[in-house]
């Protein structure tokens, strides 16, 4: 394990505990900057410990990491994805997308003329995507692999949060998007209603995994200090809050953490090891009953400018701009 530090502030910047949380039998404390306020885990696994959470239990079985009878919920998912990020070109480009597990957005945006490109971390994560025809680089972003100012879009979906150095991801970012190219992030919100009512059984947390929890602020905040504008802020997201608020409530309740998650991943070895049939069918049983309201939720708190994850557009300027 290692001692991790706010990335916005000088390393001598005082925290507070956050929040304790328990994880895969191993105990897990986020801190929070006092000046900034961005919240990080520390300590934290270290480079080669991390990799132990990112175990086949994680990607899923075979090709899919959920079941088949849900692949058309995340293709409308990556649909809906790529239809938003249009909106800011007017012909296809080039596109990056870290950490792009099977590939199903770039394979939309490919459909549209895209030239498309995707990291993964290990080589059996990036498989899924090989096969899908999607060039993927394997690891850390390999500078050396594209030209300089060369992509015309940069995506992170649900990816910042993972990163132990997310300041030089973007960094690197800066290098390889072209000026007025466009930097897409999604990630959960650390000051949503839906993250304070869930606390240490907020679905989205996710120790160790989540090193850096952001807020839309400290988000702006650190995106801000590279050159890049923000255009637009999303507090709503199909895909994410409503599940984010229905697996919440359902770990308050008392059921295995992340049981209805474990139910939809394509796991069933680790379904089986980690609930019974009587849990898999109250987990089932209630989270058919709070789905109404976790929808009606999720669109009043993005009313409110409080989603549980939030999707946010940044355009790259030039310094002198």
């Amino acid at each position: 394990m290692e001692k991790a530090n706010c990335v916005l502030c000088s390393r001598e910047t005082e925290a507070r505990i956050y929040i304790h949380t328990n994880s895969g039998g191993f105990h897990f404390s986020y801190l929070q900057c006092r000046r900034c306020g961005l919240i990080f885990l520390s300590p934290r696994p270290n480079k080669k410990e991390i990799l132990q959470f990112y175990q086949q239990d994680y990607y899923g079985d075979g090709l899919q990491k959920f079941h088949s009878w849900l692949e058309a919920f995340r293709l409308f998912f990556a649909w809906n994805r790529m239809r938003r990020v249009k909106k800011f070109f007017s012909y296809p480009g080039k596109a990056l997308d870290i950490g792009c597990g099977q590939g199903t957005f770039l394979q939309m945006l490919k459909k549209e003329g895209w030239e498309c490109h995707g990291t993964e971390l290990t080589l059996k994560s990036a498989s899924r995507a090989f096969r899908r025809g999607i060039s993927v680089s394997v690891g850390e972003i390999d500078e050396s692999r594209y030209p300089p100012h060369s992509f015309d879009l940069i995506t992170l979906w649900h990816v910042l949060e993972h990163l132990p150095q997310p300041l030089e991801t973007i960094k690197k970012v800066t290098r390889l998007l072209k000026k007025g190219g466009i930097l897409a992030i999604s990630t959960p919100n650390i000051d949503s209603l839906q993250a304070k009512m869930g606390g240490s059984r907020w679905f989205h947390l996710d120790p160790p995994r989540h090193l850096y929890l952001y807020s839309p602020r400290t988000l702006a905040q650190m995106i801000g200090s590279l050159d890049f504008r923000l255009l637009k802020l999303y507090h709503f997201s199909l895909e994410q809050n409503p599940f984010g608020w229905l697996q919440s409530l359902l770990n308050l309740s008392g059921l295995p953490q992340n049981s209805l998650y474990m139910i939809l991943k394509n796991t069933p070895s680790l379904r089986e090891a980690c609930l019974t049939v009587s849990q898999t069918g109250k987990t089932l049983l209630l989270a058919g009953g709070l789905l109404p309201y976790c929808l009606i939720l999720s669109l009043s708190m993005a009313l409110f400018h409080s989603g549980g994850t939030i999707e946010a557009y940044f355009r790259l300027y030039d310094a002198k701009d």
